[in-house]
């Protein structure tokens, strides 16, 4: 009988084995990627919401489920301490940062698409609550996957990037996340199987990082009083639209009281070359109220030489 594999646990000290890992497998847990002060600070920001929340009446979430959405304008210590994570843009720029060069006549110019995040939400799954059916992520952004399994994984295939943060110890009692390692080199025609796949547990230092191709699923709740915390931050290439409408969900004055990172990473910058401008400038400048009548270029590389 074939033993399937786990999954790789990796000291986020050591970048290059994380990135393979995920090259290999899909999906990896990082070790001590963060600290237990951290998780219960932002555990304490997203109580209210949690508790506030409805079930929810569809295929998607066990009515069992209780979600914080916005999580980024909510949690000023997921905003600042893992949006930001120098070891999480690592990850976004290796996976899902775009770059092409087209040329302007005969001048050959190149363009970086930096990954947003697509939506940042916490998940509160209660007692009870049955498995999710096992997807991909991507399924959003209509991705087309090639069968990848002979050649192997080719950089830049996907589009999207989980990172989720256990805000208590995930077990398969009470509903850690299933996950198929090495299905994101799968093609399109090929289904998962419930058999395929593992559980992936994890302490509350740890953060669990998967590719928006590696089909998974939210565990089964069996316990009787376990709630299983995650805070989750999904990104995207910075072209595409976002799951999550966090342009609407927060005022001008927080979202200018964001750091430059944070802002650039909810998308209030342009996607290079072209994307995302308002009355041909930034959001940045149109939310602080800069009406220029002087227009130019938004990405200086594109200018003639």
């Amino acid at each position: 009988m074939a033993v399937k594999p786990g999954v790789q646990r990796i000291d986020r000290n050591n970048e290059e084995a994380i990135i393979q890992a995920i090259i290999q497998d899909g999906c990896v847990i990082i070790k001590n990627f963060t600290d237990s002060e951290t998780v219960q600070a932002a555990n304490a920001e997203v109580k209210p919401y949690l508790e506030a929340d409805k079930p929810w009446k569809g295929d998607l979430f066990p009515p069992e489920t209780r979600r914080c959405a916005n999580l980024i304008g909510r949690s000023k210590t997921a905003r600042d301490k893992w949006l930001v994570d120098p070891l999480v843009q690592k990850l976004t720029s290796t996976f899902v940062d775009k770059t092409t060069s087209n040329f302007y006549g005969e001048t050959k110019h190149t363009y970086t698409s930096k990954a947003i995040c697509s939506i940042a939400m916490t998940f509160d799954i209660g007692p009870g609550a049955k498995a999710q059916r096992l997807h991909r992520d991507d399924k959003n952004f209509h991705v087309d996957h090639i069968d990848q399994s002979a050649m192997g994984y080719r950089l830049g295939s996907d589009v999207m990037m989980n990172i989720m943060v256990p805000g208590v110890r995930t077990t398969y009692e009470n509903g850690a996340t299933l996950a198929v390692p090495g299905s994101h080199l799968w093609g399109q025609d090929r289904a998962p199987k419930t058999q395929e796949a593992i559980c992936a547990e994890m302490d509350v230092t740890d953060a669990w990082v998967m590719l928006g191709g590696l089909y998974h699923a939210g565990g089964a709740n069996t316990t009787e009083n376990d709630r299983r915390i995650l805070h989750g931050f999904f990104f995207c290439r910075g072209y595409l639209r976002q799951e999550e409408n966090a342009y609407l969900a927060n005022s001008t004055e927080d979202v200018l009281s964001w750091s430059p990172e944070v802002q650039r990473i909810m998308g209030y910058e342009l996607s290079s070359p072209n994307i995302g401008f308002v009355m041909f400038r930034t959001p940045l400048q149109h939310l602080r109220g800069e009406n220029s009548d002087t227009f130019g270029d938004f990405d200086p590389s594109q200018e003639g030489k």
